[in-house]
């Protein structure tokens, strides 16, 4: 497997991209190429004495978080992002790997790779977890406004991506809303419970609440990227909220501080649970080829994770299966309109 990763994404870049392809390199058949600056790269690969290998490709141009997307994407031929990509349109990567810029890596792909036929507008899925296992949830920020036929899209592309990619047998769908009832929501959300519920070849188990997400109840869930968003931000914020409430509990007597001292072991693995350098990144499904995004803070475990959850889905051709897919949900489309004339 040909992976190409982002060397100048992260935020402790290239460190933690050198560090995390000499990780995937060396546990298997993986073939890694950093792509980023080579006079920065060099130093930091002599200085990692590891059984891993990585090959560079120099790029001399960096594509920041702070840049608007669409102008770094147009004027920034040469940054890393960009040069990974032509990679894998090129055939000498089977897929990108980058800790950077999101709206960046998000509208170059689709520049670069374009989008798979039958798709109207790709997505991001990333892992979010619950009291049971991962939950898919897309899209996480793409895309702000979408259409009922965008989030049935989300749908089909989410399910393909947790069977195939995640081995989940007859992933449950779920649409995220205020209520579980069928008449809870806007009337886009109304029209999209209509649609997957007539689409047969999906297990869509109907509207689901914040709090069931967090139960597991679903193995996919769907919204649109602007809810998408704000909801990760907010679990985020709340976590941050919860930590922090703790450790004052915690410190706030000796007897207290010897509670913690017993559950250290306990809090670790809560906080395992919820490290983003322990999932395989965000994926962003419905461009032809294969690209992933891992955290900006990623550590050398994290940017590992995100090469090996590439090979996942190179191995098992998600975006195939996502074609064939989408011409599945367009027969259903059809059937549906044509019952709505006829009634």
């Amino acid at each position: 497997m040909r992976i190409a990763l982002d060397a100048m994404g992260s935020d402790g870049a290239p460190v933690p991209e050198v560090e995390g392809a000499l990780e995937a390199s060396a546990s298997g058949d993986i073939e890694v190429t950093l792509v980023g600056d080579e006079p920065r790269l060099r130093p930091v690969l002599v200085a990692h004495n590891s059984a891993g290998r990585a090959s560079v490709v120099h790029a001399s141009e960096v594509i920041h978080a702070h840049d608007s997307p669409v102008t770094a994407v147009r004027q920034k031929k040469d940054s890393s992002l960009m040069v990974g990509l032509r990679l894998v349109k090129d055939g000498q990567a089977d897929a990108l790997v980058s800790a950077g810029n999101t709206g960046a890596l998000h509208v170059a792909a689709r520049t670069v790779l374009g989008p798979i036929k039958g798709v109207a507008r790709s997505a991001i899925g990333t892992l979010v977890p619950t009291a049971r296992k991962p939950v898919l949830l897309l899209d996480m920020g793409a895309n702000v406004d979408c259409s009922a036929r965008h989030l049935c899209e989300f749908a089909e592309m989410g399910m393909v991506y947790s069977a195939r990619a995640l081995g989940v047998r007859s992933p449950r769908v779920g649409l995220l809303n205020i209520g579980r009832e069928q008449a809870k929501g806007n009337e886009l959300a109304k029209a999209v419970h209509r649609s997957l519920s007539a689409a047969d070849h999906i297990n869509f188990i109907g509207n689901v609440e914040p709090m069931a997400l967090y139960e597991g109840a679903a193995d996919v869930v769907v919204c649109d990227g602007f809810v998408g968003n704000v909801f990760l931000k907010t679990s985020e914020a709340a976590g941050h909220l919860l930590t922090t409430l703790i450790k004052r509990e915690l410190d706030a007597s000796w007897i207290s501080k010897l509670g913690a001292l017993l559950c250290r072991g306990a809090f670790k693995r809560v906080a395992k649970t919820h490290d983003s350098n322990e999932y395989v990144g965000a994926s962003i499904l419905g461009i032809n080829g294969v690209v992933v995004k891992v955290h900006g803070a990623s550590k050398g475990r994290g940017v590992a994770n995100g090469i090996f959850g590439a090979c996942g889905i190179v191995s098992n051709r998600v975006p195939e299966h996502i074609k064939t897919g989408m011409e599945e949900l367009r027969r259903t489309e059809a059937i549906l309109k044509q019952q709505e004339n006829s009634e």
